[in-house]
């Protein structure tokens, strides 16, 4: 029995030796957008790759990579036509499952494309004429009716315009809102003024708010040339600031810009930070769990990632170098979710070209300390730590109109964060950051997010934190 034992347990060291890693994925050429969420709906996060025409494959399509729950990914690939240079996951109707929102372009017009409920095939895509390529894509609920719209920008078209959801799978058409003097670059949409309405900012040689009132937009410009920007409670106040981003790629460094939130309209410019070398994508993610939001900046050199965390009070900390290999590609695009489901935000990235790569899709697994391995980190077992038992328990969930008691316990005093997530792993609220006495505690979730605004219904994460343990629960709100 012993001898069978170890003849296990020499396998299993085999099998994760170094350079076997599983990490390392290769998705069909012209791959161009990534994103991440639980289309699957089994309670991880799975990875959706858009792609452009390729001239030599004739195809153009969706790759999905379905999560095993343990951070290793089964790769099938669909026939969708178009050209799927922006891919984004929403739940735009009411009920659990995650929809794909895409560019589709085929040369004469373009096109959103809305699959609904994941059903990944050319049939079920409904598509929306409007007047240009649109280059960028996001959601936000600009009329305060539970449901998520559409929002694009088009750089070329100057313009940026919304497509109005009624949440039973019906848009407007969209309404056009057009800039002068300057290119959109970017796009973004966050509650900024505590109305339950989410606004608008759009970047480029010009960076303007379009604040959203029910009698219309109310312009306000903000600053002056960023190339990308991000609507984020970054300060951890309560209240939504705006990060910015310009790429000064003849200096040969990155300006990260933070516009701190003063409420009534009022934004408060910090002096800017200066990191070299040049970047030009911004992500924003918690990759420490410290309930502060850090920032991420893809490389032009085609080296790496650099990570800056969040110190809090509007500081930011000088850049760790994430190395991550250049196999050929023309650019990058990247994506951060947590893909083993130990709680932490891990690293996609996606090698972008019309030739054939092997592995030009590829994870970095994040341990929380600031490393970053090639392997799923599971099971994160810390030393010389007494393990907590939580009994983490939501009810009733589905939730109802009055909310939901979260029930926990611990056998220790102990420092507890206790955030509600959404799908994809993005921050909605915190309902607990402080120490506990051990015993039993309970907390009632409204449903509503930081900013006191309702969640639209769907399924979310409610995430425990207590000393070194997570624990997460998932939980349906209904409409």
């Amino acid at each position: 029995m012993k001898k069978i034992i170890l003849i296990l347990l020499f396998l299993i060291l085999i099998s994760f030796k170094t350079g076997d890693n599983k990490s390392s994925y290769t998705v069909p050429r012209a791959a161009w957008s990534v994103t991440a969420g639980d289309i699957d709906m089994d309670g991880d996060n799975d990875i959706v790759v858009g792609h452009c025409y390729s001239s030599q494959t004739n195809w153009t399509g969706i790759s999905v990579l379905s999560n095993d729950g343990f951070g290793s990914f089964i790769i099938d690939s669909i026939y969708l036509n178009g050209q799927h240079r922006k891919v984004e996951l929403q739940q735009l109707n009411f009920n659990e499952t995650p929809d794909l929102i895409t560019q589709v372009w085929n040369n004469i017009n373009s096109q959103i494309g809305i699959i609904f409920d994941s059903n990944f095939n050319q049939s079920s895509i409904l598509t929306i004429d409007i007047n240009d390529y649109a280059d960028y894509i996001v959601t936000g609920d600009i009329n305060n009716n539970d449901v998520y719209d559409i929002v694009v920008a088009s750089n070329s078209g100057q313009f940026w315009g919304i497509l109005y959801n009624d949440g039973n799978g019906n848009f407007s058409d969209p309404e056009y809102h057009y800039v002068t003097d300057y290119y959109p670059t970017d796009i973004a949409c966050g509650d900024l003024n505590g109305d339950g309405r989410d606004d608008v900012v759009v970047a480029g040689a010009d960076v303007e708010i379009y604040y959203s009132y029910a009698s219309g937009f109310q312009q306000y410009q903000l600053s002056e040339h960023e190339l990308k920007v991000k609507i984020i409670d970054f300060d951890n106040d309560g209240d939504n600031d705006i990060i910015g981003l310009s790429d000064l790629y003849m200096a040969g460094c990155v300006s990260i810009s933070i516009y701190e939130n003063l409420q009534n309209g009022n934004f408060h410019e910090h002096n800017e930070y200066l990191f070299q070398p040049s970047g030009d994508k911004l992500i924003i993610a918690d990759f420490n769990n410290d309930s502060l939001f850090d920032i991420l900046v893809v490389l032009n050199n085609m080296t790496g990632h650099n990570l800056i965390y969040n110190l809090g009070n509007n500081t930011l900390d000088d850049p760790v170098f994430i190395p991550v290999d250049d196999i050929g590609e023309d650019w990058r695009n990247c994506y951060c979710a947590d893909m083993d489901g130990n709680g932490y935000n891990d690293i996609i990235t996606l090698r972008c070209s019309f030739m054939h790569l092997d592995n030009n899709l590829s994870i970095l697994f994040n341990d929380g300390n600031g490393n970053f391995q090639e392997n799923p980190i599971v099971n994160i077992q810390p030393s010389n730590i007494e393990l907590q038992k939580s009994n983490l328990s939501c009810y009733p969930n589905p939730s109802r109109s009055f909310g939901t008691t979260i029930s926990f316990s611990l056998e220790k005093n102990t420092f507890v964060t206790l955030q509600i997530l959404d799908i994809k792993g993005t921050f909605i609220n915190t309902l607990i950051n402080k120490e506990l006495l051990s015993g039993k505690h309970k907390i009632i979730w409204n449903g509503k997010t930081l900013n006191g605004k309702k969640v639209n219904a769907g399924l979310y994460l409610v995430r425990l934190k207590s000393g070194w343990n997570i624990y997460t629960q998932r939980i349906v709100v209904n409409k």
